[in-house]
């Protein structure tokens, strides 16, 4: 039985953890925007896939820097599919109420991970600085 997040750090999950969910904010963004456009499908990102590869370091690509102080982080490509079980007389399957629920959940999820984030940093700090004195 393997263990999923076994010999990865804590902070590592969290930032990638983030960096998918705001893959997936862009996501649910784009189809808002596309909800009156004739024929458009929504996309959905398979997040649980989109985060272990983000962890396991498969198909990214490096962003570019302009200043050596940037930090140097991989944007990668997200996994989705398109979902198609609803259409309007235009053809276009996005569905307004499901999508603002994806936002609203997908935001939670953010934020929950950068408030682990900022505990995980939180007790670091004060573990080294029990250390110290």
């Amino acid at each position: 039985m393997s263990v999923p997040f076994a010999g990865i750090k804590t902070d590592r999950v969290l930032v990638a953890a983030m960096k998918t969910a705001d893959i997936n904010h862009n996501m649910i963004a784009n189809n808002l925007a596309n909800v009156d456009t004739p024929g458009y499908s929504a996309t959905e990102l398979d997040f649980e896939r989109t985060l272990r590869d983000m962890l396991e370091d498969r198909g990214g690509i490096a962003l570019r820097t302009s200043r050596p102080r940037h930090l140097d982080f991989e944007t990668h490509r997200p996994q989705f599919e398109r979902i198609a079980f609803l259409s309007k007389n235009d053809y276009n399957k996005v569905d307004l109420d499901d999508q603002i629920t994806k936002l609203r959940m997908n935001t939670g999820k953010y934020t929950m991970y950068a408030q682990l984030l900022s505990k995980h940093f939180e007790m670091q700090k004060n573990m080294l600085n029990s250390l110290v004195r």
